[in-house]
């Protein structure tokens, strides 16, 4: 009984300071939001990452920093307490949302694995002007550019990107994907669906989407004070390039990676907008 209490008691505290926190969070960024609009993305970026893992972080700390310690230290041996009737909901839906959780993820890394390994075996190996990681161009019907892995990153660039785009705007496409890689978004997209998927209840889906319309902007932000007015411009004519030949219904799945334009991305607009501002 002693160790099913204190199993109890984990999970219940994880699940609790967890959803409480995240609820907290969810909130202050829906205030805050408004105002965020005239920060630079990269603060809003590294804002929403926070506010996304720092449920998530409180409940680890507030659980094994102090609950656990209190109930190894106080707890009799052989304790008094039986687990009732609240206490034994609450642990099962907790011990549902770890398991969905971790089978989740690791369909999804299984999932990216299988899907890279497709790439690889209709890609090959290309030399690109200024890239000094491995690069492949892919034979795909998306127009992806896409920056996978996060400590060995590769660069995917679909085959139709290289006829459609001239190579100022490839250039400037590809700086975009190294702000990608200096602000480690794919390690970001990681723990935030770590910390998503740990949720039972699905919150926090303003954060992710703010999150990723944050991260593309930075990146974006990244290409244009690198090369500056000239690499904004071309990065824009990228833009509207490849959005003129991402497919309307996008139905095969794509690996966990940074791109240029995600499937389904509505920002596009947004962004060729803030590109021509900063041009300007």
């Amino acid at each position: 009984m002693y160790y099913l209490v204190g199993i109890s008691l984990l999970f219940a505290t994880l699940y609790a300071v967890n959803l409480a926190a995240s609820l907290l969070t969810t909130f202050v960024w829906r205030y805050l939001s408004d105002a965020a609009v005239d920060w630079n993305a990269s603060t809003r970026s590294n804002l929403i990452f926070l506010f996304r893992v720092l449920p998530l972080t409180i409940a680890i700390i507030v659980t094994f920093g102090f609950i656990v310690p209190a109930f190894v230290l106080y707890e009799p041996a052989t304790p008094e307490e039986t687990i009732g009737l609240k206490m034994a909901a609450i642990v099962c839906i907790s011990a549902f949302g770890l398991a969905a959780a971790v089978y989740r993820i690791v369909a999804s890394w299984w999932q990216t694995r299988q899907l890279i390994g497709d790439w690889m075996l209709t890609s090959k190996p290309v030399e690109i002007e200024g890239v000094s990681m491995p690069a492949y161009k892919l034979r795909h019907p998306f127009p992806v550019i896409a920056v996978v892995g996060i400590f060995r990153p590769r660069i995917f660039v679909a085959e139709q990107v290289f006829s459609e785009l001239d190579k100022p705007e490839l250039i400037a496409a590809l700086s975009h994907e190294a702000g990608h890689i200096s602000a480690f978004d794919n390690l970001k997209r990681v723990a935030m669906r770590v910390c998503r998927d740990l949720l039972v209840f699905p919150l926090g889906k303003s954060l992710d989407n703010g999150w990723l319309l944050a991260a593309e902007s930075a990146a974006d932000e990244y290409a244009a004070v690198r090369g500056g007015s000239g690499y904004a411009l071309d990065l824009a004519s990228a833009l509207v390039k490849i959005g003129r030949i991402t497919p309307l219904e996008q139905t095969q799945r794509l690996p966990i990676a940074a791109y240029l334009i995600e499937p389904d991305d509505t920002s596009l607009a947004q962004r060729v907008e803030g590109l021509l501002s900063f041009a300007g």
